[in-house]
């Protein structure tokens, strides 16, 4: 697992049993996010997986999941609570989740996210995923197509820039 990362005053820390509950709720309360189960959670301790938490202000901020075979990891999932958007949270739940394949031997991190989510995929982006694809009607309720993106990186964990 991560150590605890501190990003401000931001910190992100693995998730427990005892926050899936709250993950949850956070989850409900953000339009787009996952609807995922308690055994869909607590699925994430049997695997080559982690959710990671982002505490702020001392609350649930946020999560990220992601799961990992062979060297790919599937970026599940990025929740910000809505008032604390805009603070770097995903950015350092993408960096918690990153470091996380790192060291397990990930060598290319890849997502789907609806492709009317401008500010994900402008955040993505920015954090130097490139576009791969598109998955057609990938999505539903409502039905949606989504935007493939990935981030490789070399043996030595820099991001390597694919050409256009």
């Amino acid at each position: 697992m991560p150590s605890i990362r501190t990003a401000g005053p931001v910190s992100i820390r693995p998730m427990h049993s005892e926050d899936i509950d709250a993950v949850m709720k956070l989850a409900q309360r953000s339009p787009g996010s996952p609807h995922w189960t308690r055994g869909n959670f607590e699925q994430f301790e049997e695997i080559s997986a982690v959710v990671l938490l982002a505490e702020c202000e001392g609350q649930l901020a946020g999560f990220a999941a992601g799961s990992l075979v062979l060297e790919v990891c599937d970026l599940e999932s990025v929740v910000v609570a809505e008032e604390f958007r805009r603070r770097g949270i995903a950015t350092a739940l993408l960096d918690g989740v990153t470091a996380w394949s790192r060291e397990r031997g990930g060598l290319h991190i890849e997502l789907e996210v609806r492709v009317s989510n401008h500010p994900a995929i402008a955040l993505y982006e920015r954090y130097g995923f490139v576009r791969d694809g598109v998955r057609r009607g990938y999505y539903s309720d409502p039905e949606e197509d989504a935007l493939l993106m990935g981030l490789t990186f070399d043996s030595a964990g820099s991001a390597v820039e694919k050409n256009p």
